[in-house]
């Protein structure tokens, strides 16, 4: 799948410079542009799902409505800064659509139909990392992640200088995780290195059934295959461990 329109959601109150920051590290690497999309909530919806905002707002859907506008205004400043620090236009630059650019716009609504409805004509979704301290941002990636049908990127606060350095496959042959590699192949193809977790062997090749490294030198692209160690647990341990000894910079799983 050719990444060209990659979606960084925005919430209010919410950072979001690590998801421009790995948005713009990959659209350079593709030739992508960026859709930021500042997402603010009807203050009715607002003060219906969260009964005690009624009371901090005094009930009044007017002073939340003031209170939306000023932190989309904070974000939309805090947007074009980076922007024009980094030297991106706000549309499209030529015809051939190699240059990126990065373009700003807001929706009101609630959360998870919203985010859902700009993914789907989205090729990539970058978002935080679900903060616990941040009900929306949770909401956001689920929705994202569930519901919209399109793959993912969440980043933590300090994203690598070169997202596309390494890229570390989770494989184990279900619906999941060849859908996140459908998603990922334009990636993998400009990846500098390629690797593959797998669990269940004892090293040497898998069966020829599930072998995803051959299926990735028909797309021309090689990768290695890393194992976890023989009745090692959690999976999701041995995950992180191989990660790690391999100096992956992103990790491609199904979900």
């Amino acid at each position: 799948m050719t990444v060209r329109n990659i979606l960084v959601p925005i919430c209010p109150h919410v950072a979001f410079d690590a998801q421009l920051e790995a948005a713009l590290n990959i659209a350079r690497r593709v030739e992508a542009h960026i859709n930021a999309i500042f997402i603010r909530p009807d203050p009715r919806d607002v003060l219906a799902e969260e009964p005690m905002l009624a009371l901090v707002a005094g009930g009044n859907p007017e002073s939340l409505e003031q209170q939306g506008r000023m932190a989309e205004a904070a974000a939309e400043a805090k947007f074009n800064a980076w922007r024009s620090e980094h030297e991106l236009a706000s549309g499209m630059v030529d015809q051939s659509l190699r240059t990126p650019f990065a373009r700003w716009s807001e929706r009101i609504g609630p959360i998870e139909p919203t985010v859902v409805r700009c993914c789907r004509l989205s090729d990539l979704i970058v978002l935080n990392r679900p903060d616990s301290n941040l009900t929306v941002t949770q909401r956001a990636f689920d929705a994202a992640v569930f519901e919209s049908g399109r793959p993912v990127l969440m980043v933590s606060q300090k994203v690598p200088d070169d997202v596309l350095r390494h890229v570390l496959v989770a494989w184990n042959g279900s619906r999941e995780a060849a859908r996140a590699i459908a998603g990922a192949m334009t990636m993998l193809h400009e990846a500098e290195e390629v690797s593959i977790f797998m669990t269940g062997q004892s090293g040497g090749m898998p069966p020829e059934d599930l072998d995803l490294a051959a299926f990735l030198t028909w797309h021309g692209i090689q990768a290695r295959y890393y194992y976890a160690e023989p009745d090692e647990r959690p999976v999701g341990g041995a995950l992180l461990r191989v990660a790690k000894k391999c100096g992956a910079t992103m990790l491609v799983m199904g979900a």
